[in-house]
């Protein structure tokens, strides 16, 4: 009877519970559905709402974000970096409120700067995003204090076309200061051969001295490592000859007589006429010539050396950085009084200059990106004399050209000429040195001399070490020459020889004639009558010890290598 009582007092507990929880269910139900009608019908947005996008990616896009229509900036930037996970810190006097109701596809800098405006700024540092007012920003960054001064060294650009270029990069308060150049120890000017100058001021790199806020500073930075670069460089062969002329070459030598060599020359209008053997009508290119020859200049003069006789004046090697000057000059100073001036007790003191007569060449290479190169070139052939009044007058012929040549080809200037009188005697013997009389049977004669001066230019483009000393190139000359070692027979004395020439030539263009000559020694050894390697090897001694000179091997062994070499030569 009472387990009875008990189960149906349990189940009437149940009961009134199941009644409890369905009343309290609907008074919370009808409460949220008044709260929800209240915030529709006051019209009130919620903030921040994005439909669509990343979560936290600033540079993620997202679709849409909606502000409520009386929020704050200061609001609404902590929204951002709370969603976005970025650290906003406004100022105390950021205020004011969003103007942009709704921003649709926008990343997080975007956003930033819609909400902020033209009267808000921000800078990112040390991770933190500071913002401020327009006029706040302002005065920071001209805040004087936060100047900070830096020196810059240049390595291969002046300190005075540096500052030319920074200057626009730089505030209204920064300032710069270049290091004072050096005084020129190698002239440029009118004469290349005046006495070296010197100075007091360090001849050391360039540098720059900027004062200039920091963001300032690193664009100077920046700009300097584009501008500070090594320059190109070419390397200018330059041979310059004198060819005699005869009775019937007084107008210049006609190139179309040259066997064998192809002259593109320069008309006056501008346009390019090749020239070849027997290609013109008779009477042929004569007077002052500019062209351009593909052929090896030692092919040039030896077809030259066949027409008349041919003396080289000079054959030096320049190297020149991409537009700077290069100058060579052949000849003779005459001196003479330009001035004299008398002092109040009789002293008389005389100012001497010079005249440069001879053959000087001036040259200013431009390498282009195409593998040509524009030659601005200024020959001039002169001559002097000094009158009874010791004034000199000159006798000069010059011409100022620009070519266009490829990398390895010639430039072949011509129409130079010298003239001169070899004074020449002739008697009748010993009727001719009788005293008195002797003049009767003798009388003089004078033979006028013409020469015609020729430039020959040939221009290298030198390439960075690691481009002409590749990985594969060096290991296809050290598997050659321990190949050879290896008894491999297919790799013959001569072969052997001209690689060994090869690498001696390049060791020469980079001026390392230490390693030329090892390789020269090495390539003589293997093939003793190696006509190339021995004039290589005579000119690399005649530039280093002049007293050392191998003409006499040179001769004895050109007649016997010319008939092998010429079937090798382009003709």
């Amino acid at each position: 009877m009472y387990c009875r009582r008990n189960v149906k007092i349990r189940k009437d507990l149940l009961v009134w519970a199941f009644v409890f929880s369905l009343i309290a269910a609907t008074v919370v139900g009808g409460a949220g559905q008044s709260s929800a009608a209240a915030v529709a019908d006051e019209g009130i947005e919620p903030v921040g709402v994005e439909t669509s996008g990343g979560e936290s990616d600033p540079a993620k896009p997202i679709q849409s974000i909606s502000f409520k229509s009386d929020m704050t900036i200061r609001d609404a930037l902590r929204f951002l970096g709370t969603k976005y996970q970025k650290n906003i810190v406004p100022s105390a006097k950021v205020d004011g409120m969003v103007t942009a109701a709704t921003l649709y596809d926008m990343t997080f800098e975007s956003a930033l700067n819609a909400i902020l405006g033209h009267g808000h700024k921000y800078e990112e540092r040390d991770g933190v995003i500071w913002v401020y007012t327009a006029d706040e920003f302002k005065k920071i960054k001209e805040d004087k204090e936060r100047m900070v001064c830096k020196v810059f060294t240049l390595y291969y650009i002046s300190a005075a076309e540096a500052e030319k270029l920074i200057k626009p990069v730089l505030s209204e308060a920064g300032t710069i200061q270049g290091s004072t150049p050096a005084e020129l120890v190698v002239p440029t000017g009118e004469s290349i051969s005046v006495g070296t100058g010197g100075g007091d001021n360090m001849a050391l790199n360039d540098t720059l001295v900027i004062l200039d806020y920091p963001e300032n500073i690193d664009r100077v930075g920046k700009l300097l490592k584009e501008l500070d670069v090594r320059p190109r460089q070419v390397l200018v062969e330059a041979t310059i000859l004198s060819a005699i002329l005869n009775e019937d070459m007084q107008f210049g030598i006609d190139w179309n007589t040259i066997d064998g060599v192809a002259v593109t020359k320069a008309n006056p209008d501008g346009l390019m006429q090749d020239l070849f053997a027997g290609a013109v009508d008779e009477g042929g290119v004569a007077g002052l010539t500019v062209g351009i020859t593909q052929d090896h200049f030692q092919v040039f003069i030896r077809a030259l050396e066949e027409v008349t006789d041919t003396i080289l004046l000079a054959n030096p090697k320049i190297l020149a950085v991409n537009k700077q000057l290069g100058q060579v000059y052949i000849g003779n100073k005459i001196g003479y009084e330009s001035q004299t001036t008398v002092s109040e007790g009789g002293t008389s003191t005389s100012q001497v200059e010079f005249l440069d007569t001879g053959t000087k060449l001036s040259f200013r290479p431009y390498i282009g990106n195409d593998g040509y190169i524009r030659m601005d070139i200024h020959p001039k052939n002169s001559d002097g004399t000094l009158k009874e009044n010791n004034i000199p007058d000159e006798f000069s012929t010059e011409l100022a050209t620009n070519v266009i040549v490829k990398d390895g080809e010639t430039i072949v200037i011509g129409g130079l000429f010298r003239d001169g009188i070899i004074a020449g005697r002739s008697q009748i013997p010993v009727l001719g040195d009788i005293p008195f009389v002797g003049a009767f049977f003798r009388y003089n004669r004078d033979q006028t001399s013409r020469q015609e001066v020729i430039v020959l230019l040939t221009p290298h483009i030198i390439n960075e070490p690691e481009d002409t000393r590749s990985d594969a190139r060096s290991d296809d000359v050290r598997r050659k020459r321990f190949g050879a070692r290896d008894e491999l027979q297919w790799i013959t004395r001569g072969r052997l020889a001209e690689d060994r020439y090869a690498m001696a030539a390049r060791y020469y263009i980079e001026g390392n004639s230490e390693s030329a000559m090892r390789e020269l020694n090495i390539a003589l050894e293997i093939r003793p009558s190696y006509l190339e390697a021995i004039r290589l090897k005579e000119k690399i001694i005649h530039e280093t010890d002049p007293a050392a000179d191998l003409n006499i091997d040179r001769i004895m062994l050109e007649d016997f290598e010319r008939k092998d070499t010429e079937r090798f030569e382009r003709k």
